[in-house]
């Protein structure tokens, strides 16, 4: 068998080979997550998305806002949705295009930390173990195995082939050398395009300038002085594509691009006085690292309260996130000149986890596990350093043996990690099951247990998470409004529509909470000309809903306008007379035009006695 692996190694290239067993395992590991469903945004921005449905749509997306058109995000992602056009094109709405897409270009990824970790530490063992661990690594279920964690997969390559080839560009001259460094300025414009956090690109070739091109004895401000000085005009190139890329974005947007509020629910830190953000942050920094070490416990979701914010130096985990974060940052100056290695690896893992960390720019989200799939990249660097110094000590050749051993046990434990948590983005009903037990205290991932039950017909379990999701969080919309729907499927009109009022005052105003809670009030004679309001309203937003238009039919019915609720009844079932509601909404129109023969009989009777 040994001689077998060395004459294949021989015909096919050691270096070859390594590529082809990385990408190997990308495929191994993720090959469970092809047949996947369109999960949470996948749907918005996908399925349901008309935008990307047509080869001849791909330049307007160019004008648009990522999410566009169910909603203004900020967020500008072309290059993103174009690829999910052209997965539309060939394969329509079959998920295994787009996890297929998203699983070749996850190995592409991991073949590029191989190759720069060769580049950059010289150590084809330190390369090799870096390349097969990022392949494997479990905190990258969520941007493979969801299908719109593209985003950060096609930026990290992106960021990759602009480092990489700016550091080829510095090797030769002449025409190549060129042609290489504007393509290296091309794949950083195309990185943008994808998503922001290809700029930290800018700060990993600096970082590499300062440690691997400088003198080491110099001091750190020298090396900085010294590599802006010797390659300001190449700095210059790329500084130019990022004022290309705001233009482009201001050209899309506009120059007054009109967010929509910070949600609290979603990011809890983001409305703290900046100094507690920042420690909040910190201590959300800590818990990514711990899951990329410790990956055992995922979610999909961290919103409020699954992490309790910090906002009291009483408060001993303030003390306790300050304490590692000095030991982070004294292993960072120690490692400065005595492992220049390290040293860069957690350089680049600060600088490119910056932009998602909520400590200099506040972002949508508390914490998500996509986010530090960029990142992740230095933290396999910097754990594959430390396991080769620790194993070190046994010597030659048990020492790479060792280590062989060690990063092979880590590739299978990540890689058996993932393949399971990649069954649990299968569906959406599936995830939001089973990370309800993971995060039991965020009130959005209680309430999306909830209403998976709900839609399971458990309406009664349900009804417990939701009152437990409002009990988390008072004042988030969400479960008051689905539990007011259980109770209107169970019968209980009075209680659905007091969460459906309690819903409406926390920021509700879909189209099928107005219809219910409209219903219930014309139904029951309950401030009916209200309830006609919010019948109106509901129609207003969904003109064809049939459902809709027989409850305003009924409500006009309730206000004795007659005529007009016979009209809005008869225009339902003109919209549909086949649907299961068809037999209830005809006999709805039955005793409205039943009412209007009586009452025209009653004006007869007071014509024919002179009765005005």
């Amino acid at each position: 068998m040994t001689s077998g692996f060395a004459a294949l190694r021989e015909r096919v290239g050691t270096q070859r080979l390594v590529a082809l067993g990385i990408l190997l395992t990308c495929v191994v590991v993720y090959a469970n997550s092809w047949t996947n469903d369109f999960v949470l945004d996948d749907r918005g921005i996908i399925r349901d998305n008309p935008s990307i449905k047509g080869l001849h749509k791909i330049p307007a997306l160019f004008q648009q806002d990522y999410w566009y058109p169910e909603l203004i995000s900020g967020l500008y992602r072309p290059l993103v949705n174009t690829t999910y056009a052209l997965n539309f094109a060939v394969g329509g709405l079959d998920t295994r295009g787009y996890h297929v897409v998203n699983i070749a270009l996850h190995g592409l990824v991991s073949i590029l930390v191989w190759v720069m970790a060769r580049r950059v530490f010289g150590d084809p063992w330190i390369a090799g173990g870096a390349g097969f661990l990022f392949a494997a690594h479990a905190i990258h279920t969520e941007a493979v195995a969801n299908i719109v964690g593209r985003a950060e997969i096609l930026a990290a390559l992106f960021f990759l082939l602009v480092f990489l080839s700016y550091l080829k560009s510095g090797e030769v001259q002449g025409g190549r050398r060129a042609f290489i460094y504007g393509g290296s300025l091309l794949a950083l414009l195309a990185g943008l395009l994808c998503k922001e956090t290809a700029a930290t690109s800018l700060g990993a070739i600096g970082l590499y300038d300062v440690v691997y091109t400088r003198p080491r004895g110099e001091s750190m401000w020298r090396r900085i002085t010294g590599a802006v000085a010797e390659n300001w005009r190449r700095y210059a190139g790329y500084i130019a594509v990022v004022g290309v890329y705001i233009g482009i974005r201001i050209w899309a947007l506009g120059w007054r691009q009109t967010l929509p509020p910070l949600p609290h629910m979603d990011n809890p830190i983001g409305i703290l006085d900046p100094h507690w953000r920042i420690l909040s942050a910190l201590k959300v920094g800590l818990i990514y690292l711990w899951k990329q070490i410790f990956p055992l416990t995922l979610s999909y979701d961290y919103s409020y309260n699954a992490i309790p914010s910090i906002t009291s130096l009483a408060d001993p985990m303030a003390w306790a996130v300050l304490a590692a974060w000095a030991a982070i940052i004294g292993l960072v100056i120690w490692s400065y000149r005595a492992w220049p290695d390290l040293f860069f690896s957690l350089g680049l893992y600060l600088i490119t986890f910056a932009l998602v960390s909520n400590v200099f720019v506040v972002i949508g989200t508390i914490m998500g596990e996509r986010l530090v799939y960029l990142p992740s990249m230095a933290f396999c660097f910097v754990a594959v350093l430390l396991l080769q110094r620790v194993l070190e000590r046994l010597g030659e050749p048990r020492a790479r043996r060792a280590f062989s051993a060690a990063v092979a046990l880590l590739v299978v434990l990540h890689g058996a990690r993932a393949m399971v948590r990649n069954l649990d983005w299968s569906t959406k009903d599936r995830l939001f099951l089973v990370d309800w037990e993971t995060q039991p205290e965020s009130s959005k991932t209680t309430n999306n247990a909830a209403s998976t039950l709900f839609g399971m017909g458990e309406y009664e379990k349900a009804l417990v998470l939701f009152h437990k999701a409002i009990e988390i969080e008072p004042h988030y919309w969400m479960p008051y409004r689905t539990a007011g729907f259980s109770y209107t499927a169970l019968g209980e009109d009075l209680k659905a529509m007091e969460m459906y009022d309690l819903a409406m005052r926390y920021g509700a105003e879909d189209a099928k909470l107005l219809n219910n809670l409209g219903f219930i009030m014309v139904d029951h004679g309950i401030e009916v000309d209200r309830g006609v309001g919010l019948l109106e309203r509901a129609v207003e937003k969904r003109p064809k809903n049939y459902d809709f238009l027989d409850s305003l039919g009924w409500g006009y019915y309730r206000q004795g306008r007659l005529e007009e609720a016979r009209d809005t009844l008869r225009r339902s079932l003109e919209l549909n007379g086949t649907s299961p509601s068809a037999p209830s909404r005809r006999q709805h129109l039955a005793e409205i035009e039943e009412a209007i023969l009586e009452k025209r009989a009653r004006e007869r009777v007071r014509s024919d006695l002179g009765i005005d």
